[in-house]
């Protein structure tokens, strides 16, 4: 498919989609009269789609999210991998939910027994890659006993992110811009079915690494220095780093800006002042947390504050 230019996309086009694509859509707080929630503007952007070989699809998003939406994909793939480059996505099945972020990926099969529930808030740009493959791609690809991994998430590695953004930036058209996808999506699917890369470390114990993530996971407000989580990781601080981004693609500190600057997001969105998200997420100063949201997000933190923000999620 060729290059989709920048369009408004409203709610019409979304289930237009869905019905392609077997995925059903849902708008919370939709306030409109019903005749004329069709042309709700949902997104801006553009979104692209590709076939790199039968059986094996890509689609690219670059969208500003206007409207919160939900989304139940009921489709059948062997191997889907969703990337999220920038912004969040709020994936899961069942009971199990949990947020995807910049730089990291999901992968996930899906069939009669498992389904993929996502859904998207509103006021962020949102820039997503997703790969999906066949039965056959799969067999053809890995051979006929291609790995059945479990549901994940992992962290890109620097190179593929780097791969990532530059192919998203590429001017490329037709031919050409299938093969360099054709490449990037070989180096996706490789990750994903490789093994945790905390699993493979041969230099270091995973138990501690994993000791050191979660600690900044279960306790992100908390104060911390390198070189207290490096004593409590049983290493020099220099060494922490550099295992510590072999494993999770980036150093202990930015993980933990990372998962801050979620929490916060999530309290903005949840009806929490400027400086209440900032002091929970382990700010001491809203300045500080100002200039960290919107570097990391693209949009200052009161911009999720107004009213029309703080609706009901789904």
């Amino acid at each position: 498919m060729a290059r989709a230019g920048i369009y408004r996309m409203t709610v019409a086009d979304f289930l237009n989609y869905g019905h392609r694509y077997r995925i059903e859509y849902c708008f919370p707080a939709a306030s409109c009269p019903p005749e004329r929630v069709a042309q709700l503007p949902v997104a801006q952007g553009r979104v692209e789609e590709m076939v790199l070989f039968p059986g094996v699809e890509l689609v690219l998003s670059d969208i500003e999210v206007v409207h919160p939406y939900a989304s139940l994909s009921l489709g059948t793939t062997a191997r889907l991998i969703v990337v999220v480059i920038e912004g969040r996505v709020r994936l899961g099945s069942g009971t199990k939910q949990h947020w995807l972020t910049a730089g990291q990926a999901y992968t996930v099969r899906l069939d009669e027994r498992q389904v993929l529930d996502a859904y998207q808030p509103e006021g962020q740009r949102l820039r997503t890659l997703c790969l999906s493959l066949d039965e056959a791609a799969m067999r053809q690809w890995c051979g006929e006993t291609f790995p059945t991994a479990p549901s994940r998430t992992w962290p890109l590695i620097p190179p593929l992110t780097l791969s990532i953004e530059q192919s998203f930036r590429s001017p490329l058209t037709d031919l050409p811009r299938r093969l360099l996808f054709q490449g990037l999506a070989l180096q996706l699917l490789a990750q994903g079915l490789a093994p945790p890369r905390e699993s493979i470390q041969a230099t270091a114990s995973p138990s501690r690494l994993e000791l050191v993530r979660r600690l900044l996971e279960e306790a992100p407000e908390r104060e911390y220095c390198l070189e207290v989580l490096a004593a409590r990781a049983a290493m020099s601080p220099s060494t922490l780093v550099r295992r510590f981004k072999t494993a999770y693609g980036c150093s202990p500190i930015d993980y933990l800006r990372r998962i801050r600057l979620t929490l916060a997001r999530e309290l903005l969105l949840d009806g929490h002042s400027i400086q209440q998200a900032a002091h929970l997420s382990g700010y001491r100063h809203a300045s500080n947390f100002t200039t960290a949201f919107r570097r990391a997000f693209g949009i200052s933190p009161s911009s999720l504050t107004k009213p029309s923000s703080l609706t009901k999620r789904h």
